[in-house]
């Protein structure tokens, strides 16, 4: 999952880097200290374009240790925490930046810096019903380039990737919510589903949610409960797939209540559903 991300966001990330660093070449020659850490830097660039990553961080790194105090020492410093994301050692890479930001706070470099750092979250996201810690992580570093850079080149692809991370956390706690209802706990998926629709408003998996939540209560005999929750769901999204199932739901506990045993019928009913 990650090398796709990986593949789909390079060119997004490589044409605003290049183009800017590209630009960064003083043609001074008034010293051999500039003539040669501009050599070394053109040449990590070219190594770099000709996707030979190692050979372009060693360049970089070479300019940033002997010559810290070059106009290209900060940029080369970047430089080699992208070559370390292309060659997918992450954990350096993250390390790299964070320390990057830590010295330098302000600027176009440490926007783009940031932004390279979501990015190194991103790329690793969990699997649908996985450990989200990483997810959680990208979404931070993504906010804070929006709160942060509002009007930064990177805020617009943030924000599409907050929503996109959103998405998927909500999945993941559906996923989880929907296991325990399985597992005929539902006051543990109650808290799950009120959990998404606090938390993750504006997500795909609300009207799921909504109409799960209908079947834990009336599990539990919250009847009252869940009506209000179905009149949500009818109400937000009345043509949706789980609108037309809720109202099946409640047809069903209508009409078996008095029978049967609420909580008997309801458990046969979502037996059906997830089988």
């Amino acid at each position: 999952m990650g090398n796709i991300k990986k593949i789909n966001y390079t060119i997004f990330i490589l044409i605003p880097i290049i183009s800017l660093f590209l630009g960064c070449s003083s043609p001074e020659k008034t010293t051999e200290s500039k003539i040669s850490d501009i050599k070394i830097y053109k040449s990590g660039l070219l190594f770099f374009e000709n996707s030979d990553y190692d050979k372009a961080l060693v360049e970089f790194e070479s300019l940033f240790l002997n010559y810290p105090f070059s106009s290209l020492a900060t940029k080369a410093e970047i430089m080699s925490a992208y070559s370390l994301y292309q060659k997918n050692e992450i954990n350096k890479a993250i390390n790299k930046l964070k320390g990057f930001i830590e010295i330098n706070p302000k600027g176009n470099l440490s926007e783009y810096a940031q932004y390279l750092l979501a990015m190194c979250y991103y790329i690793q996201i969990s699997n649908k019903g996985r450990d989200s810690s990483l997810n959680k992580k990208a979404l931070n570093y993504f906010k804070i380039i929006i709160t942060k850079y509002p009007d930064s080149k990177y805020a617009k692809d943030a924000k599409i990737k907050i929503q996109y991370i959103r998405n998927t956390l909500a999945v993941n706690e559906l996923i989880i919510g929907k296991f325990y209802l399985k597992r005929k706990a539902p006051a543990s998926s109650i808290n799950r589903f009120k959990f998404i629709l606090k938390e993750y408003q504006n997500t795909s998996v609300i009207p799921e949610t909504l109409f799960r939540l209908n079947e834990a209560l009336l599990m539990l005999g919250l009847k009252e409960e869940a009506i209000k929750s179905n009149a949500i769901l009818n109400y937000n999204f009345p043509k949706n797939e789980w609108a037309v199932l809720s109202k099946k739901l409640f047809k069903i506990n209508s009409k078996t209540e008095k029978n049967y045993g609420l909580t008997s019928r309801i458990n046969n009913y979502i037996k059906t559903i997830f089988d």
